[in-house]
């Protein structure tokens, strides 16, 4: 019985222990009731609104490309893209259909929508902005970017150069957006090339990083950035980019954005910070100039040219000859759009700053080396039979029934080969190195702001690492550029602007000002690699038979002369036979001939630019370079006719300067 009363007795004390707990933990939730509905009411009110925060990742604009002159070679354009939030989308097919009725989508595209908003719906994404429609055409064609304008008989946007017609898609949906539950119109940068490709190879392009960009690089890139991957584009990525900036905001249950006087307290610290766009960049080159140099090109196959300011090192062109329209198309294009340019020509690589043998255009580095060693002076004469016998082996010069005794000056107008047999084979290989590289350059890269190639200056300890079983003749074939000798159109145009500027060898510059400047009156100082101390002497002599080479009858380049206003130059022919398999027979043929090339300075009294011209198994150089050079030179005097005023002789603008093009 007393067991009886004490279990009696533990249980009314476990009850009532059980009964306080659960009053206890009733009145907890009835206090948080209260302070949810009636304390916190409002603000758990607000909060109800509300769906998710977006922090939205705006794109800066990326900076633009000029000219010396002002005028825009690369810029970003808006265009527009049709965008949606799937879960938002309450009828895909009715809203999609009526897209249809406007015009602005196929039965097609509709249905390809719809099928996304399915999916997402089913998936993580269905609270994501996706892009329905790509490239709404609004006031750019979406072709190649050109501005249209409205014609007010058709109702159409129409594009001022390919002539074609298209409806205003993103005027259309802005119109309509609020039939359009859940779609909206999203703006985004694209890159755009106004000259298109006349500077293609020089600015380079843009495309997307990819994953592993994004990966190695998540603090600077997102999927669908801009990077630039080649020339200016490339090499000064980091200035043109800019900085992203922030978006930040609060979308409510329905879909639409809270507008910041209606945020909860909770989320009144949300930071939002606009963009810092890329610097703008003023290249050194010269739109006119640019395009006197490829319209030139064009009769060839393949080339390049190269215009240098002997003074400044600011490269005025750099035309690269086939290349690629360049930019976004916004929509599959077919016809005109289309290029159908040969491989064999390789359309995409830069031929300004790769490396070739340079033929004759090499000789006055041999001439230098020479004289200032002594080997040869300027009574020295060569007999020149047509040829030079060494070991064994005959080097023909290029006219093949000789040129007789030579001398300096005239082995450079006439282009002598047999003159530099004999001074290479004095001088050896090594030596003609030195001078060649250790003054000139060639063989280094010239530092110049875009990728290019170093050439090739080869020595005795050059072949012994390639394997190759150094043999005495190399040193002939060096001293007329020929054998393994390589350098580029850029590097022989500093080469020739460090023989006419008082022995300044100066690093290139395409860049000539990042961000905001005065066009007119900010001066650009050169960077001085090295001084070379030559002696004016030699100079002289060397500049008399480039000056020769051009302007009398005998010189290689005569037929290019300008007699109101003489510049001079130096021709160059080089062996460069190819044998490629799978090319047609045309290409073949193609490849057997020479290289041409010419390389001048103007004007020939007071210079102040060089050319260097380089044709692609073109042939002679002074018949296929030098007429290249000299349209450039031409179109070049008549921009500055009165900075040479005291050196014109009966210049007539129109019978002298008027650029014939090809």
């Amino acid at each position: 019985m007393l067991g009886t009363q004490g279990e009696l007795l533990e249980y009314h004390t476990h009850y009532r222990w059980a009964t306080i707990i659960v009053v206890v933990v009733f009145l907890i939730l009835l206090a948080r009731l209260f302070y949810v509905q009636v304390i916190e009411g409002e603000r758990y009110e607000g909060l109800a609104l509300i769906s998710h925060v977006v922090k939205h990742r705006i794109v800066p604009a990326r900076g633009a490309i000029r000219d010396r002159n002002g005028t825009v070679l690369a810029t970003d354009v808006e265009v527009a893209d049709l965008t949606m939030v799937p879960q938002y989308v309450k009828d895909p097919k009715a809203t999609t259909g009526r897209m249809v009725e406007l015009g602005v989508l196929t039965q097609d595209e509709a249905d390809k929508i719809v099928r996304q908003i399915e999916e997402a719906k089913k998936g993580k994404k269905k609270f994501h902005r996706l892009v329905a429609y790509k490239n709404l055409v609004g006031n750019r064609c979406p072709e190649d970017l050109t501005a249209l304008s409205f014609d007010r008989n058709s109702g159409l946007m129409v594009c001022p150069v390919c002539g074609a017609e298209y409806m205003d898609q993103k005027a259309v949906i802005q119109s309509h957006l609020h039939e359009l539950q859940g779609f909206s119109i999203q703006s985004r940068m694209v890159r755009h090339y106004p000259m298109r490709s006349a500077f293609v190879h020089a600015l380079g392009f843009v495309n997307e990083v990819n994953a592993e960009e994004v990966a190695a690089h998540p603090k600077t890139y997102r999927p669908g950035d801009l990077i630039g991957r080649t020339g200016i584009e490339g090499a000064l990525d980091a200035d043109l980019r800019g900085k992203p900036g922030l978006d930040s905001f609060v979308r409510m249950a329905g879909g639409a954005r809270m507008r910041p006087e209606e945020l909860p307290e909770m989320f009144k610290d949300l930071q939002s910070y606009p963009p810092e766009p890329g610097t703008d960049i003023t290249l050194s080159v010269d739109l006119n100039l640019q395009q006197v140099a490829l319209a030139a090109l064009s009769r060839h196959r393949s080339g390049a040219v190269v215009v240098m300011d002997v003074h400044t090192g600011e490269v005025l062109v750099m035309a690269s000859h086939p290349s690629l329209p360049v930019g976004p198309r916004l929509h599959a294009v077919t016809g005109s759009a289309a290029r159908d340019i040969e491989v064999a020509y390789a359309p995409m690589v830069n031929k300004a700053v790769s490396a070739y043998p340079p033929g004759s255009t090499f000789k006055p580095m041999t001439v230098v080396g020479g004289f200032v060693e002594n080997i040869f002076d300027y009574d020295t004469v060569v007999n020149c039979p047509g040829h030079f016998d060494y070991r064994g082996r005959r080097f023909h010069c290029y006219k093949r029934t000789g040129h007789g005794d030579m001398s300096l000056i005239p082995s450079l107008a006439q282009s002598c080969d047999t003159y530099y047999y004999q001074l290479g084979e004095i001088m050896g290989i090594d030596l003609i190195a030195h001078y060649a590289k250790d003054w000139f350059g060639i063989g280094e890269k010239t530092g110049v702001e875009i990728y290019e190639q170093s050439g090739v200056m080869p020595t005795e300890s050059w072949y012994r690492e390639k394997g190759v079983s150094f043999q005495p003749g190399f040193a002939i074939n060096s001293s007329v550029g020929q054998g393994d000798v390589r350098a580029t159109p850029l590097g022989m145009a500093r080469a020739y602007a460090a023989l006419v500027n008082g022995g300044l060898v100066l690093k290139p510059k395409l860049v000539r000002w990042k961000g905001p400047h005065d066009l007119a009156h900010d001066k650009v100082q050169p960077e001085i690699i090295r001084r070379l101390d030559m002696p004016e002497q030699l100079v002289q002599a060397m500049m008399a038979g480039m000056y020769d080479a051009v302007n009398n009858e005998q010189g290689t380049a005569f037929k290019s002369a300008i007699p109101d206003l003489p510049y001079a130059g130096k021709t160059g022919t080089a062996q460069a036979r190819e044998r490629r398999p799978d090319v047609s027979n045309d290409v073949a043929a193609w490849l057997l001939q020479d290289h041409a090339w010419f390389v001048a300075y103007a004007p020939a009294k007071r210079p102040q630019i060089v050319v260097s011209v380089f044709v692609e198994h073109g042939g002679f150089g002074g018949a296929e370079a030098a007429p290249v050079a000299k349209k450039v030179i031409e179109a070049y005097y008549a921009e500055h006719s009165d900075e040479f005023a005291d050196l014109w002789e009966g210049f007539k603008e129109q019978d002298a300067l008027e650029v014939i093009w090809p």
